[in-house]
C-alpha cells in the first residue's frame, strides 16, 4: 500500500470536527485509557513546577491527570477544538499551555521541556524519524519520553468509497512491536529506559476492563501482567525513554 498522505493536518481537523474526543460513551475504553494514565504518571514520576509536551494530546487525558498535580502540560494537535476542549475540561485556573502544531515542525526552542508524552499517535504517523528526532530537539538532556502505541496490531484495511483505494481503518499506518518502535527513538537520541506491555486482549475481549474500575491501580497491574503471561496478546505497549546527550 501506498502510504504517502495527500493532506494530514486537513484530515486530523475534520476528524476533530467529525468526532467527539471527550465523550468516551464506552466503559472499557474509558478504562483503558484510565490505566494507561497510571502507567505514564508512574514511569515519568513528574514533580510540581516542570513541563511536559503532550504531543497529539487529542482528548486531554495527560491535562486532566497532570495539571492538578501542579505539573505544567503544553497540549500539541492539530486540532483548535480539541485544544479548546480540554482547556475549558481540565484546566480552570489557565495554567497549562496549548498549541496548534504539527508534531513534524514543532515551534518551540531546544531544551523547552523536562518530559514528552505521546499516547496513541505514532501509529498515524506517516515520517515517524522526523516526528522523534523534532520531539527530542524541544527536550532536556535527561528528560524523559512515554510514548504508547497498539502493540502488534492486526491493520484492517477497508475500502474508500469517495476514492476507491484501500485505506487503514482509525487511520493506523503502522503496527509495532518493542523492536520496530524502540530503533526509531534509538536512532534519534533516546535510550529505552523500560518497555511495558499492558492491557491484555484476553481480558479484553472478557470485558474484564469494563468492570474493572473499582480496583486499585496496583491490583490491576497485578491481574493484567498475570494474564499477558498466560495469554501473551497484550494490546498496548509504552516505551519509557531517556534524552540523551546531542
Amino acid at each position: 500500500m501506498n502510504k504517502q498522505l495527500h493532506n494530514h493536518i486537513e484530515h486530523y481537523r475534520k476528524d476533530a470536527e467529525s468526532f467527539d474526543y471527550f465523550s468516551v460513551e464506552n466503559p472499557t475504553i474509558y478504562q483503558e485509557e484510565r490505566r494507561r494514565i497510571g502507567l505514564l504518571t508512574r514511569a515519568m514520576k513528574l514533580k510540581r513546577g516542570q513541563a511536559v509536551i503532550d504531543a497529539g494530546s487529542g482528548g486531554g487525558w495527560v491535562s486532566r491527570a497532570l495539571l492538578p498535580k501542579g505539573v505544567f502540560v503544553c497540549a500539541v494537535d492539530l486540532s483548535a477544538k480539541n485544544l479548546s476542549g480540554i482547556r475549558q475540561r481540565f484546566d480552570l485556573k489557565n495554567e497549562g499551555g496549548y498549541i496548534v502544531a504539527d508534531l513534524y515542525h514543532l515551534p518551540f526552542k531546544s531544551d523547552s521541556f523536562d518530559a514528552a508524552t505521546s499516547n496513541d499517535v505514532y501509529e498515524h504517523l506517516e515520517h515517524l524519524q522526523t516526528a522523534a528526532c523534532e520531539l527530542r530537539n524541544v527536550l532536556k538532556s535527561g528528560a524523559k519520553a512515554f510514548i504508547s502505541v497498539p502493540y502488534k496490531e492486526n491493520i484492517i484495511f477497508y475500502l474508500c468509497i469517495h476514492c476507491n483505494k484501500l485505506t487503514p481503518i482509525n487511520a493506523h499506518l503502522h503496527s509495532f512491536d518493542e523492536n520496530s518502535l524502540g530503533d526509531i527513538f534509538l536512532s534519534n537520541g533516546y535510550r529505552i529506559e523500560k518497555v511495558t506491555k499492558f492491557l491484555n486482549k484476553g481480558l479484553a475481549l472478557l470485558q474484564v476492563y469494563r468492570f474493572s474500575g473499582w480496583m486499585p491501580y496496583r491490583l490491576w497491574r497485578v491481574i493484567d501482567i498475570i494474564a499477558n503471561i498466560i495469554i501473551r496478546k497484550p494490546g498496548r505497549m509504552a516505551l519509557t525513554l531517556v534524552a540523551q546527550e546531542k
